[in-house]
């Protein structure tokens, strides 16, 4: 049974511009390590990852990680494999703010190829990070969905090959409307893994057409984050080591190859009734739909 550590640990090729859908679950993994609390990484020229994990023993590049997350084995696995050791880490972004509420944090990685992969990260150890989360069913778009296809923008006018965005929970739903607001010419790929969906009017008014046939969602059968609002792609649900709502953690999502163990159960009744509980919420306090 192979894990996101052992697939990045393992995998021999280095990538230049064939990410696998294992291959962005590492990468949505690996955004979860505060790269900006390093210069190197938060610069426009970056540094390789597998200097990064040289300087793994630093404890402010995971003053923000889950208990429940690996973020130093993936890190020290990640540098000194093949695959992964090579990208170039740069332009990393950590913003905690109270006014507005908001977390937000994001990374460039660039391959051999000059492929780029921006990746958002999902909600962190912070408290603010917490709080900020019952604003996305509240109000379209948050200032981290902005800031998010800021970034991207940002990032499509310095690359200088194909593009993919990628994400976990948070960091999925901060992927999928920047791609959707900004849809840089040479986006090819979008994975959202277990994401934060959008309020049911964004999703039928047709904001993501602009990413049909580019998105990539997976989920898990016991989730309780990807059930609570509309996703705007279907999802392909895939296999966790963990039961439940614990098998958000993508740290226990299964790798098979270069792709992800599917799981063929049904998604949980509890998701089901999670996103009954707060579509009556919404009613009763709709979503507050500004400009993006």
């Amino acid at each position: 049974m192979t894990t996101v550590i052992e697939h990045a640990r393992d995998s021999c090729t280095p990538l230049r511009a064939d990410l696998s859908p294992a291959d962005a679950l590492v990468l949505s993994c690996l955004v979860y390590v505060d790269f900006h609390a390093l210069p190197g990484p938060r610069s426009p020229r970056g540094c390789l990852l597998r200097e990064l994990a040289q300087a793994s023993s630093i404890p402010s590049l995971y003053r923000y990680s889950l208990a429940s997350h690996a973020d130093r084995p993936l890190l020290e696995a990640a540098g000194a494999s093949a695959r992964f050791g090579c990208l170039r880490v740069r332009d990393a972004v950590t913003r905690l703010t109270s006014n507005p509420l908001a977390q937000f944090g994001a990374v460039t990685f660039i391959d051999e190829a000059g492929a780029t992969y921006v990746v958002f990260r999902g909600t962190d150890a912070s408290a603010v990070g917490w709080a900020e989360d019952a604003r996305f069913g509240l109000d379209f778009p948050t200032d981290s969905q902005r800031w998010a296809a800021k970034y991207l923008a940002h990032a499509a006018s310095q690359a200088t090959g194909p593009i993919v965005v990628v994400g976990h929970s948070k960091g999925a739903n901060l992927a999928l409307y920047a791609a959707a607001a900004a849809t840089p010419p040479a986006l090819e790929h979008v994975y959202a893994f277990d994401p934060v969906g959008f309020p049911a009017s964004v999703v039928e008014g047709g904001f993501f057409e602009s990413i049909d046939g580019l998105t990539h969602i997976y989920v898990t059968a016991g989730s309780w984050v990807s059930p609570l609002l509309p996703l705007p792609a279907p999802a392909t649900v895939v296999a966790s080591t963990w039961p439940g709502p614990l098998s958000h953690n993508p740290y226990v999502w299964r790798p098979e190859g270069p792709f992800l163990a599917p799981d063929r159960r049904l998604p949980s009744r509890s998701g089901r009734f999670l996103r009954a509980v707060l579509s009556a919420l919404l009613r009763a306090r709709p979503t507050r739909i500004g400009t993006k």
